[in-house]
């Protein structure tokens, strides 16, 4: 299983089984990357000039090895209950649910006015795909204010997201991968 950068041809041409197509933003880097525990792998993006301890963006894509045929709204379910405990007057909601490439996916957006910990506004946008060898999951957060604009631009970074599979001609990974 490979995790593709859109942006590195290079990289994508490994495809192997099936993958995660997560685009990297212009001026984004590698902030961290790791497990978080048995089968599951995290990788962090922030601006270049920030860190995932000081950042005004991140994407983070989660990989829970294993998986398979996951409903994808059980993770944002889970997450959901805790986010209105840990964000006062903050909301979930389930934006949508479809079948993108064969597969399972939902969006949701996370509003917290304002966080505790560190006293600004965060916000975060989530998509999951649930796939035949795993669950996937990629969120586009901010810290700033919601408006409507940032929901447009995450909300399109998403779109962007996907999972395809080299052995299944119904979930193929774009031409040129």
């Amino acid at each position: 299983m490979a995790i593709s950068g859109l942006a590195a041809p290079t990289q994508a041409a490994t495809l192997q089984d099936e993958n995660l197509l997560l685009p990297i933003p212009p001026g984004f880097k590698v902030g961290s990357q790791g497990s978080q525990g048995p089968g599951t792998t995290i990788m962090e993006f922030v601006p270049a000039s920030e860190s995932v301890d000081a950042w005004s963006q991140m994407v983070t894509q989660q990989i829970f090895h294993g998986r398979k045929d996951d409903p994808p709204d059980g993770l944002p379910t889970l997450m959901s209950s805790n986010w209105k405990t840990a964000c006062p007057g903050g909301a979930a909601q389930r934006l949508g649910a479809e079948v993108e490439n064969g597969y399972p996916a939902v969006v949701w957006a996370f509003i917290c006015p304002r966080n505790p910990q560190t006293g600004k506004p965060e916000n975060m946008w989530i998509k999951v795909i649930s796939g035949s060898d795993s669950l996937y999951s990629v969120q586009f957060a901010i810290r700033s204010e919601f408006t409507a604009d940032a929901a447009r631009s995450a909300l399109a970074y998403l779109r962007r997201v996907t999972v395809c599979d080299t052995r299944r001609a119904d979930r193929a990974c774009p031409k040129g991968m």
